[in-house]
């Protein structure tokens, strides 16, 4: 069993490194793409680890904007990097992911469920505006900005006065799949992805809609023979990611005081999100010794 991990990088060059470190064991395969606003980021991490046959920098870097289809754009960069290299399944992370075990631990759970995408595709009609309200035009940076306030008015909008909502003639359906960037999936649905949205030339299909990475692989995997290989352990929680969503500045910066319930989820989780170890050092460090501790074993493994 063999991981190559997409990193999506644009700060914190400490937990950058660290998390670099923990994943490069076992061969695993590292691509790693930093942010074209991260120059400093770019050159630290190169200089260190470019000489490495196992950490692969991805030339083709973007400019990427929170909620603009540049996210998903890289997203594809990096998986169309690995598909000439020899692996099982690709993961995606940025610095403030952690992976949750060993990395063994991880691979026998993988080894268990072959077969299986981990990937958390499902619908969400208040998702739907994203697409439709405001297709005529790109999103601006300001309202990007104020995503919360824009996600509100967009779901007030769409449930009051649904007539306001002008279906994109993009899309045939105001049915939303949606999914999170953070997932594990197969060589073989990664290489379908890349193909299918270059082939379809997807970009331009969801260029003026709002967190485009949500919902254009969830779109394709959808409509495919995947769709049917979803690891379903219960209405959420397919993409083994542990992320808490229920506060207003979603997600949630991680503290120890959610180390229990990180650590006792009821679905399966090896990975988690998000840290920052400038703020919460404590449970940071102690995830670290975990991964490190090749005795620390999953309760998700036979």
């Amino acid at each position: 069993m063999k991981i190559a991990y997409g990193m999506m990088l644009s700060s914190k060059p400490e937990q950058s490194q660290n998390l670099i470190d923990l994943l490069n064991v076992n061969g695993n395969e590292l691509f790693i793409l930093v942010d074209l606003k991260s120059q400093p980021l770019f050159e630290l991490l190169y200089n260190k680890y470019h000489q490495d046959e196992h950490i692969h920098f991805i030339e083709d870097r973007f400019d990427v904007g929170w909620g603009d289809i540049t996210t998903s754009k890289a997203t594809v960069s990096l998986m169309k990097h690995t598909l000439n290299y020899d692996y099982d399944y690709f993961t995606m992370v940025s610095e403030s992911c952690l992976p949750l075990y060993p990395d063994e631990e991880i691979k026998l759970f993988l080894e268990q469920n072959k077969g299986k995408e981990f990937i958390d595709v499902r619908f969400d009609w208040t998702k739907r505006s994203r697409l439709h309200l405001l297709h005529e035009k790109p999103y601006t940076k300001k309202q990007r900005k104020h995503r919360n306030i824009l996600a509100f008015r967009d779901v007030v909008i769409d449930t009051l006065f649904p007539y306001l909502v002008k279906r994109n003639p993009q899309f045939k359906s105001f049915k939303v799949p949606t999914t999170l960037l953070w997932f594990t999936i197969s060589k073989e649905l990664a290489s379908y992805l890349v193909h299918t949205i270059e082939k379809d030339n997807l970009w331009e299909k969801y260029k003026n809609t709002l967190i485009a990475d949500e919902h254009i692989f969830a779109e394709v995997i959808y409509h495919s023979p995947f769709y049917q290989k979803l690891f379903r352990p219960g209405k959420r929680g397919g993409a083994l990611l542990y992320c808490d969503w229920y506060v207003i500045n979603a997600p949630k910066s991680l503290t120890m005081k959610d180390y229990q319930r990180i650590y006792s989820h009821k679905v399966p989780v090896f990975y988690a999100r998000k840290f920052d170890i400038t703020t919460n050092k404590d449970v940071v460090e102690r995830i670290y010794r975990n991964r490190k501790d090749s005795n620390f074993r999953s309760p998700y493994t036979k």
